[in-house]
């Protein structure tokens, strides 16, 4: 990915504003998953007497996961389109400059970059290499499936949408700057991970800096959606199929 960083910023939004409405829309899509499902969990609740009924505890926070994604997709390019902005440019949804190959060159260097934080983390948090992963691996359950679509299709474009698109556009245009704007991005992307070992957030946030630098090299918002898409697609496979040491 050599040459001039092609990422140029085509928000109204100016940076306050936009951080205040990635706030309401975190919110209001996690109060609205909270709502449209309340029935479902109560529906759930087996009756004494009788066994566990179909709506698990995996399938119930996947689902929840769901739908706050949905409602997130749908309030960020509904926020995109307001004060005139343009959903495509606001978003940079637009084909990525450079070669046909700038994918596989994205997914090369990805895999060079978790080989680099793998060693890193084995070295100096070993004891969380898998601490991680082990509630995950219990929340799939057998519900791998719904968790491929979910946290391989859902999270990425909701996340990059909301996060490396509406808001990272808007704080690009200010005094931060683009890289500013990248790691006050990626800092709030990364509190969401909140809960996650030392090692992990520090893997979450790295990706979340390298995914911001796809966008700023290509200038579109398709090439980190497609490498956070593979990213989370490979660990749902592996733990589907892999069993975690210990």
């Amino acid at each position: 990915m050599r040459g001039p960083p092609a990422y140029t910023p085509g928000t109204p939004w100016g940076p306050l504003w936009a951080a205040l409405a990635t706030l309401v829309i975190i919110v209001a899509s996690a109060v609205g998953a909270v709502l449209l499902l309340g029935s479902a969990f109560v529906a759930g609740t087996p009756e004494p007497g009788q066994g566990p009924t179909l709506w698990r505890q995996d399938m119930s926070a996947l689902a929840t996961l769901a739908v706050w994604q949905a409602m997130a997709i749908v309030l960020t390019v509904a926020a995109s389109a307001l004060f005139g902005g343009k959903v495509r440019e606001v978003l940079a949804l637009r084909a990525p400059a450079g070669s046909g190959f700038v994918y596989l060159k994205a997914v090369a260097l990805m895999a060079a970059l978790q080989l680099v934080v793998g060693s890193v983390q084995y070295t100096l948090f070993p004891q969380d290499m898998y601490a991680d992963l082990r509630p995950l691996a219990r929340l799939f359950g057998e519900q791998w499936v719904l968790a491929l679509l979910v946290v391989g299709l859902g999270a990425p474009l909701s996340e990059e949408l909301l996060f490396r698109g509406f808001l990272l556009s808007a704080l690009a245009r200010s005094r931060l700057g683009f890289t500013g704007g990248a790691v006050l991005t990626t800092a709030w992307w990364t509190a969401l991970h909140a809960g996650y070992s030392t090692a992990g957030i520090f893997e979450v946030f790295l990706i979340g800096l390298f995914f911001s630098w796809l966008l700023w090299r290509t200038g579109s918002l398709l090439v980190p959606i497609f490498c956070h898409g593979l990213y989370n697609s490979l660990i749902v496979l592996v733990l589907r199929h892999v069993p975690l040491p210990g």
